[in-house]
């Protein structure tokens, strides 16, 4: 093998890796999919809740949840502390420390 041979080869593979590091982020792979988050809140809050509300987003540890009526936002408000322990704090590796509830839009 030539003198230096090593180094480029050492350099080659640290690219390569770098490269399948970024296509695995760009993918997708390791991010909650909105099915994880939609199964895990209807089985935290239950069918008939799940019914009348939409997880929309979770972002530094809290959960956003649309309800469509103020009769719902305040029965999950008043049950905020027990649906957190419900989801466990995880889903799928994303901490929910929080729950924020809104009235909107729930398609």
């Amino acid at each position: 093998m030539p003198v230096g041979m090593g180094k480029e080869r050492t350099k080659q593979k640290s690219i390569d890796n770098i490269v399948k590091d970024v296509i695995k982020n760009l993918s997708g792979a390791g991010r909650v999919s909105e099915e994880d988050v939609v199964g895990a809140w209807a089985g935290a809050a239950g069918a008939k809740a799940a019914k009348h509300t939409k997880p929309v987003s979770i972002k530094k540890g809290v959960m956003t949840i649309n309800v469509d009526g103020s009769g719902w936002l305040y029965e999950l408000t008043v049950k905020k502390k027990e649906l957190l322990e419900k989801l466990g704090g995880k889903i799928k590796g994303k901490q929910v420390k929080a729950l924020r509830f809104r009235i909107g839009e729930i398609k």
